[in-house]
């Protein structure tokens, strides 16, 4: 089969394909809008910009729900009395987060469990043998019949195999993607039943359920002074405590998931001058290099602190929004 990029047209019908699933499809848990993400983030991690189809083990998947509920699985904080662990489930709480939540009650950290391979691989197979069971296999349901343009069920036996086309696609609209996901993912926990009454109108679930705690980047701004001698990244000045921030050197609004390598610490000027660009291709190389120097010390600093710490994958996904900036003619910030 040749490997063919799909038209403009077939992309938007993709696109056009996962508006129809988050609108018309049904949800009686987040377990989707976990896989939908989930696999746009490995079409980033594990694809390439072509036409193929793209082989992923379960296993993969079962990891992207792991990170992606275990922020969710410690109670939301909504006044100086009330919280609540936010319900993922229409009735009891989904047996994933259940899973997760007793796990926090023992490791601090998604980092501490990971280190604790004998848990760690059973969590990720009970939990890759639900998102089998679940959502792979309803995903793809619109009013009872199956729109197989995703995957198709009958080929995903030990192996979960996207479709050709589907992998460029994925990357292409990652970024739509992921918006429209946390925006659908945030409307159903405010209308799930047990949680309404509760989180009514509050603010802030966004960046409960999706984002980095402050307290958890005050821990990595720690650890990046000492590996970049309190000197900014970016222009290398001296900076003092107080004046500096932790940057994602790939823009958290084009991958918003969180990995070691990806921070790095500036200034607030350069800070705010860079905000959300694509920094040059100079500063690209400085961070490659960075993360091959210190790539121990950031797996060992920072994978305590709770984040996924993986070198490879950061670079892959710095590759990824490198051909998206130059393919899309994304403003670079030169410093």
């Amino acid at each position: 089969m040749p490997d063919l990029i799909p038209t403009a047209q077939e992309q938007l019908k993709f696109l056009k394909n996962i508006q129809l699933i988050l609108q018309s499809g049904s949800f009686s848990s987040t377990y989707k809008f976990a896989l939908l993400i989930s696999l746009s983030r490995l079409a980033i991690e594990k694809g390439e910009d072509t036409g193929t189809g793209l082989t992923l083990e379960y296993t993969d998947i079962a990891e992207k729900f792991v990170e992606l509920y275990w922020k969710q699985a410690v109670p939301y904080v909504f006044n100086d009395e009330g919280q609540l662990i936010l319900n993922q489930n229409n009735g009891k709480q989904a047996a994933i987060v259940n899973r997760i939540i007793e796990l926090r009650q023992i490791y601090s950290s998604l980092g501490l469990l990971r280190r604790d391979s004998l848990i760690w691989l059973k969590l990720v197979k009970d939990v890759a043998r639900t998102v089998k069971d679940m959502p792979i296999r309803y995903l793809q349901n619109i009013n009872g019949q199956n729109f197989e343009f995703l995957y198709q069920l009958d080929q995903c036996g030990k192996q979960f195999i996207l479709l050709p086309q589907v992998m460029f696609c994925l990357r292409q609209f990652s970024e739509i993607i992921e918006e429209l996901c946390q925006k659908r993912w945030i409307d159903y926990i405010r209308k799930n039943s047990t949680n309404a009454p509760i989180l009514n109108q509050l603010p802030n679930l966004e960046q409960f359920m999706f984002e980095p705690s402050r307290n958890q980047l005050n821990a990595v701004a720690n650890v990046l002074v000492e590996l970049q001698e309190c000197k900014c990244f970016y222009c290398n000045k001296p900076m003092k405590k107080g004046t500096y921030a932790v940057d994602h050197f790939i823009p958290w609004s084009m991958y918003p998931s969180d990995t070691g390598h990806n921070f790095v610490l500036a200034d607030s000027s350069c800070n705010s001058k860079k905000s959300n660009l694509l920094a040059s291709d100079e500063f690209l190389h400085k961070w490659q290099e960075r993360n091959e120097e210190q790539d121990l010390i950031i797996v060992d600093r920072i994978s305590i602190l709770g984040f996924l710490t993986d070198k490879d994958r950061s670079h892959k996904v710095a590759e990824w929004a490198y051909a998206q900036g130059k393919e899309n003619n994304y403003a670079i910030w030169h410093g």
